[in-house]
């Protein structure tokens, strides 16, 4: 029994030696428009800040209009922002930014910003107004159509099954030595 416990002991060790600690999702903590904002234009740029830094290739962008069309937003990201310019015509109404951004923990991040406009649609987009916001697109530039693969959490479930076999073969050894020492007792 005591090998048992010795064993169960080491296999349990090393697995919380190999799980790394979980990291926070990634947190959305400014936005430019501002969610409830109300304009008499259409803004040139939405910019969304978040808590952390922004994987490019997995940053998502839509807007919805009055109607109810959605239209998908070509994005860069510079670090913590992720922007998209706007349509120069709108008309008056109701608007919804959602996104969608990809943790560094591998967990999907969903949010949504709505604004109104209320009067005629504006000419021209206006120059970002995030400091941060690069004039030509990074690189990491996501094209309005595409769609990242998405992520099951797959090396979650091959860590589960490499721990499970682990276990399942620790106790076999301490059960066929068990056995061996009760013959040789015996």
């Amino acid at each position: 029994m005591r090998r048992f416990l010795t064993v169960l002991f080491a296999v349990c060790a090393a697995l919380a030696l190999g799980v790394a600690p979980a990291s926070a999702h990634n947190a959305l903590t400014g936005s430019d428009p501002k969610d409830g904002a109300r304009f008499s234009a259409m803004p040139g740029y939405a910019t969304l800040t978040f808590d952390q830094s922004v994987r490019a290739d997995f940053a998502q962008m839509a807007l919805t209009g009055p109607g109810g069309a959605v239209a998908k937003l070509t994005v860069r990201v510079a670090d913590n922002d992720v922007i998209a310019a706007l349509p120069a015509s709108a008309a008056p109404g109701d608007y919804v930014i959602g996104y969608q951004i990809l943790s560094n923990d591998g967990h999907p991040v969903t949010g949504k910003i709505g604004f109104t406009v209320t009067g005629a649609a504006s000419a021209a987009p206006a120059a970002p107004q995030s400091p941060a916001a690069p004039e030509t697109p990074p690189a990491g530039t996501v094209a309005a159509g595409s769609v990242p693969p998405p992520s099951n959490g797959g090396w979650v479930w091959g860590l589960l099954a490499a721990a499970l076999l682990v276990s399942g073969l620790g106790i076999r050894v301490v059960a066929r030595q068990s056995r061996a020492a009760k013959g040789e007792g015996a």
